[in-house]
């Protein structure tokens, strides 16, 4: 009996051990607005990046998207019956998606079926969880009152921006994707007749779908007009009422990018893990910068330019492995979670409405001793980070799309970033294997650069977090120059270590009264 009960425990500490069996430590708590906004958030992101390899799946993802928006402006508190003025603009938008998405559908050739697009479907699940969260709590939004229906009319803008921005970036993909096939053809010695409307790369069978996506974005663009920046000046503004919010997202951050490095590589979400350290250095500069202010943290020389050279070498590792993930690649949703509540925790601190606070407004809100702590740790974790990414460099055959892999190549050897080719000029990809959009092995001068990208965000990484380790001790005695948690504290305030998150959520009411400690939060 004894030997069976070994046996059931050794089973258990396997499990224990296990990454894919560790439990996740955290929810989604953020609220309607902040969902909004992080979908805005992604829209830009895809509007800065898209190609023309992302055409398809864009177009497939459209229709699905434009449903869960209409789903969560249906859902929004003080409609009216039936159709009201308000109302039309996403009813014309439903009927222009509801059209695409019967011709694909229905359609062999290009884009045909396939698989949908990562960044869009998280918008859409973003979206439908918001529509979810108003469903259930929408009722005790006190609707009537001026300053909810302008964040109700804020919400709306909101989300008419990000659908404006997605079909924005849906259209520059397409045209991409017509000066590619006009430049393959090209190279071929084939003559393309260009078009004679919206750009001249419109060409079939793009042009099509290139007067559909333009016929939706130049609806969500007339409800935007004249409104957009009015609207969102009356966002309501939650107050922060977990100071220690950041630490666990940060807390929960950390467990996430590690899990995700520990299994098979992918390289869409190693782009995700960049940009995310990309964004906790900017923003622990304004963290820095308000404690600084407010006396809570000694000022700096060597610390602000430390995770300044940081961020910028994260953000230009981020673009090189952007250029290795294949289109319609997935991300890990635990991953992907987590990034999105980073986001939302520094915002709640650092911005004021739709722009960035100042210092002074920043440094008067409750728990920035606890928040520049927990960004500081942050810094100091990103230091061992940066190696375990700059490791996946050496990963055997590393393979990224065709086209990206051939523009790379050449630029890095024109740019000196990679040693040059003895015999001259070279063809690093073959051009069969890019009118193909293959996978590739990655060249060597990509390798060769992206090698050095790693080596020197890693050593970025380490010098911040050397200056962040020094901004909290005092020499050897590790004893905090800023004020003690307790000399900030207000009566009531509960602090959480960064370095051990809640597995509960703290019961927190917004200024609606909606109680905050449900799986997603309220309208803001």
């Amino acid at each position: 009996m004894a030997t069976d009960l070994r046996l059931a425990y050794a089973d258990i500490d396997e499990e224990l051990f296990d990454v894919d069996q560790i439990p996740v430590t955290s929810r989604d708590v953020r609220s309607v607005g902040e969902m909004l906004f992080d979908v805005d958030y992604l829209a830009r992101q895809l509007l800065m990046d898209v190609g023309g390899d992302d055409a398809g799946t864009l177009l497939r993802s459209w229709p699905t998207m434009v449903a869960a928006a209409e789903d969560l402006w249906a859902s929004l508190p003080g409609r009216r019956p039936g159709i009201f003025e308000r109302d039309r603009p996403i009813t014309r938008l439903s009927a222009q998606a509801a059209t695409i998405a019967a011709s694909l559908s229905g359609r062999k050739a290009w884009p045909g079926q396939g698989p949908t697009n990562p960044r869009v479907d998280q918008m859409t699940q973003t979206l439908l969880t918001a529509a979810a969260l108003v469903r259930r709590y929408g009722a005790e939004i006190p609707h009537e009152q001026p300053d909810a229906h302008r964040d109700l009319e804020a919400a709306r803008t909101r989300l008419m921006h990000g659908l404006y921005l997605t079909a924005h970036a849906v259209n520059v993909a397409l045209h991409d994707k017509g000066r590619d096939r006009v430049n393959d053809a090209r190279g071929q010695g084939r003559l393309v007749q260009l078009a004679q409307h919206h750009s001249p790369y419109a060409i079939a069978p793009t042009g099509v779908w290139v007067d559909r996506m333009s016929a939706c974005e130049n609806i969500a663009r007339s409800y935007l007009a004249d409104r957009f920046a009015q609207a969102l000046a009356g966002e309501a503004i939650g107050p922060v009422d977990d100071p220690g919010r950041l630490a666990q997202a940060l807390a929960n951050w950390d467990i996430q990018s590690h899990r995700a490095l520990a299994r098979d590589l992918d390289p869409s979400n190693i782009l995700l893990i960049t940009r995310t350290q990309g964004l906790i250095a900017g923003a622990s500069m304004v963290l820095v910068d308000a404690a600084a202010t407010s006396g809570i943290l000694e000022p700096s020389d060597r610390l602000v330019p430390a995770i300044a050279e940081a961020g910028r070498s994260w953000s230009n590792l981020a673009s090189r492995w952007g250029d290795l993930a294949p289109p319609g690649a997935r991300l890990e949703e635990p991953l992907a979670r987590a990034a999105a509540e980073v986001r939302a925790a520094y915002r709640q601190i650092t911005h004021d409405t739709t722009t960035l606070a100042t210092p002074e407004v920043i440094a008067t809100r409750p728990g920035l001793a606890q928040a520049t702590l927990a960004t500081l740790r942050a810094i100091e974790a990103g230091s061992e980070l940066a190696h375990v990414v700059a490791e996946k460099v050496d990963t055997p055959n590393l393979t990224g799309p065709a086209r990206a892999m051939s523009r790379r190549a050449h630029n890095d050897v024109e740019a000196g970033l990679a040693t040059p080719p003895t015999e001259g000029d070279v063809v690093w990809v073959s051009p069969a294997d890019i009118l193909a959009r293959r996978a590739v092995t990655v060249p060597r001068p990509v390798r060769e650069a992206l090698s050095s990208a790693s080596t020197a965000t890693a050593s970025a990484a380490s010098a911040a977090a050397a200056s962040a380790m020094l901004a909290h001790s005092n020499g050897g005695s590790h004893r905090p120059v800023w004020l003690s948690a307790a000399d900030n504290a207000q009566p009531g305030d509960h602090f959480t270590p960064a370095s051990s998150p809640d597995h509960g959520m703290p019961c927190r009411k917004s200024a609606a009264g909606i109680d905050r400690s449900a799986p997603v939060g309220p309208l803001r």
